[in-house]
């Protein structure tokens, strides 16, 4: 699912989207090429042309990096590895896959393929850069920014640092040679830590001593982009190390406890939510699981009216409720949680309630097997 984006199109299951963010991007890029950028080139165009111009190269950008980014999402499928969405986004782009490679050498294979995407768009751009330069100066402006661009965007993904594609090249080959994928990511992903700190301080370089503040700014951007990825990368595959053998119904609380959907809210909250101190329960009806209702349906009724508003009339229904299987493992759950943006799942053991799992339930159980190291 594409949160915060614009869905474009599906492509063999995937869904490719543009973020918001990616308006910024486009409006800053057009203004640079067209400002700056194009004008270097020697060639001489009307004001509108360069803006034209400079809109178009930046269109094609960001197909070249859809085109990376499906190179890794085909090579996923090829490989076993689900490919769920693409998202188009303020740093470039992102394949949402699904689930971690379970061998180096898929891991190399899904890593590489982008980098060596980027090389062959650059090539037809280059070859076409020289034979329009001199007869249509204007195309060869584009073509001649696009293979510059793409031998760019394949040599920095080739950088070996967690979570560029060259970090996952490094961490094939350390997975390979420790036979730990969460040493290998460890050590990628400090790799990618120190390159982040060190374009952190080039950002910092461009500012004080080049005068340059648009370029430090955008490096040191960077730079804490790929600082975050890489600790979120190494904190997922510790999840995963950790959890990978849990069940839902190994950290799930017992509580079958339900709610009738003709009970008040009033009565929901003074008889259920506050004794219990708890933030959403299911609802049944005769034993069947009806739906959920939580704090933030509540709150959309005045305190005046919740004597005589019932629980069916604001809870989340059964069409569409996301529940889980007792022994689904907790990943799944995760998932689920992090998908729907839900606080807490119904737990179902042969269709019936046997308790919630919530995201609280799930990092205890990571705590503490990390401290116990099991």
């Amino acid at each position: 699912m594409l949160h915060n984006s614009v869905r474009l199109f599906t492509i063999r299951g995937i869904e490719v989207g543009v973020h918001y963010s990616w308006l910024i991007i486009f409006a800053l890029l057009t203004w640079s090429l067209a400002i700056f950028g194009f004008r270097q080139f020697g060639v001489e165009l009307s004001e509108i042309e360069y803006w034209v111009l400079a809109a178009i190269a930046s269109l094609l950008l960001f197909v070249s990096v859809l085109i990376h980014e499906l190179a890794h999402s085909f090579m996923a499928l090829a490989r076993g590895l689900a490919a769920k969405s693409i998202t188009l986004f303020i740093f470039g782009g992102v394949s949402n896959l699904g689930g971690e490679a379970k061998k180096p050498s898929t891991e190399f294979l899904v890593a590489i393929v982008g980098p060596l995407t980027s090389f062959a768009l650059a090539v037809p751009a280059a070859l076409l850069w020289a034979a329009t330069w001199e007869s249509e100066p204007r195309i060869g402006l584009v073509a001649g920014y696009l293979a510059i661009i793409n031998v760019i965007l394949g040599l920095f993904n080739l950088i070996p640092g967690f979570p560029l594609d060259g970090g996952r090249v490094l961490r094939a080959i350390l997975w390979t040679a420790t036979g730990s994928v969460r040493r290998a990511t460890e050590g990628a992903a400090t790799v990618g830590k120190v390159i982040a700190w060190g374009l952190f301080g080039f950002g910092l370089f461009q500012i004080l001593a080049l005068g340059n503040l648009f370029g430090g700014i955008w490096m040191a951007a960077i730079a804490w982009f790929l600082h975050n990825a890489a600790s979120a990368s190494v904190q997922q595959v510790v999840f995963e190390t950790r959890l990978r053998r849990v069940r839902a119904r190994d950290i799930t609380r017992r509580d079958d406890t339900a709610v009738p959907p003709g009970l008040s809210v009033a009565e929901l909250i003074e008889d259920y939510l506050l004794p219990r101190n708890r933030r959403a329960m299911a609802v049944s009806d005769n034993g069947r699981l009806v739906g959920m209702v939580t704090v933030s349906d509540l709150q959309r009724v005045p305190s005046a009216e919740r004597s005589r508003v019932s629980v069916a009339e604001v809870m989340g229904g059964r069409e569409g409720l996301v529940t889980i299987d007792a022994d689904a493992r907790v990943q799944q759950a995760v998932e689920l949680l992090a998908e729907h943006e839900f606080e807490q799942l119904p737990v179902l053991e042969d269709g019936r309630l046997v308790g919630m799992l919530t995201r609280a339930d799930v990092m205890r159980q990571l705590q503490l097997r990390e401290a116990l190291d099991v």
